[in-house]
């Protein structure tokens, strides 16, 4: 049982460890560690696999503390956002052959009422991950109308975000909304006396989270970069919980760079040609099983992408090709 004596089930792992157990590796590097699941299980599994583990939440350091404990020699935890992943193996000299991404929120965070990422509690608005610029309790005092329509417009993907952006803006003029509960009642209000399938909530509370952490931009500086330096043959698994999020990997996992092809001896001018960057990819991704879901209800959305990439290129992945640089923009207004 884990320090918090809850359950934490790490989302597929049954499917990120099949990806490690046909040929483990020297050296994995678990990017958002969480509560150490993935980490945990592959060290019992593989006696010869060392992994490095980051997490940008300093309260992980009980669940990390554990598994040093077990595994000594074999175990390195890092205190840092995986935006700096690239920096410290660096400087380092890390030769990592498996990247595993877990992305979203851990389920400890989201159980710990008291740090504000959940709307079944009254605690106050934070959703602060780990080394943030700024809390929920700012971005939804202080960001415009129109910011904050867009953010739960497109973070949110929630139709009603006109309405609640301007909810919010009628409440905080008259009081500064301060807890998770008064910010779940200007929602409620918002989207007035209807049947949902789900809680209304969920979506403006996902959209503002993601903005405080600046998600989706960790989420694409750290893997575009991981990718290009990357070695020949390093292998990445990516677990994702939002369409956002598997844009990005999806669209770095089927990157295809240009290489310069003579088309003949008799036409010496170069020709570009595009060539995929990965050995491998699971194209479509994994979707968990209906047992998982029935015992992780939260695991529903989620999917696996894996790649192993091709060659020792530097990589140069344009993000404004996902078509998304109005998001990365709002991450960065409020992160400065």
């Amino acid at each position: 049982m884990l320090p918090d004596s809850s359950p934490h089930y790490p989302v597929m792992l049954n499917e990120v460890i099949d990806h490690v157990s046909p040929n483990p590796k020297n050296l994995i590097l678990d990017a958002t560690f969480g509560c150490g699941g993935y980490s945990k299980r592959i060290l019992e599994l593989f006696s010869k696999t060392k992994i490095i583990a980051f997490d940008r939440d300093e309260q992980v350091h009980q669940y990390a503390n554990l598994i040093k404990k077990k595994f000594k020699n074999r175990f390195e935890f890092v205190n840092e956002k995986f935006s700096e992943i690239e920096k410290i193996i660096i400087n380092k000299s890390y030769k990592v052959d498996h990247f595993i991404f877990d992305f979203g929120i851990s389920s400890f965070q989201l159980d710990n009422y008291k740090r504000g990422f959940s709307f079944k509690s009254n605690a106050k608005l934070d959703m602060r991950m780990g080394k943030n610029k700024i809390s929920a309790y700012e971005l939804v005092n202080e960001a415009s109308f129109e910011d904050l329509n867009n953010i739960i417009k497109f973070f949110g993907e929630d139709k009603d975000s006109k309405k609640i952006a301007r909810e919010i803006e009628k409440s905080r003029k008259i009081k500064s909304i301060t807890t998770t509960d008064e910010l779940r009642s200007v929602i409620l209000k918002a989207k007035g006396n209807r049947y949902f399938k789900k809680d209304p909530c969920t979506q403006t509370f996902q959209s503002i989270r993601m903005v405080v952490n600046q998600e989706l931009t960790e989420i694409f500086k750290t893997l575009s970069r991981l990718v290009s330096i990357a070695k020949n043959e390093t292998c990445f698994t990516a677990v994702t919980f939002h369409s956002l999020e598997d844009k990005i990997v999806k669209k770095i996992f089927n990157y295809s760079k240009e290489t310069n092809q003579n088309p003949s001896r008799y036409h010496p001018q170069l020709n570009n040609k595009k060539e995929s960057a990965f050995i491998k990819t699971s194209g479509k991704s994994m979707k968990p099983t209906e047992s998982e879901i029935k015992l992780n209800p939260r695991s529903r959305s989620a999917k696996l992408r894996f790649s192993i990439k091709y060659g020792d290129d530097q990589l140069e992945i344009n993000r404004r090709s996902l078509k998304m640089e109005k998001l990365f923009d709002l991450e960065k207004k409020y992160n400065v």
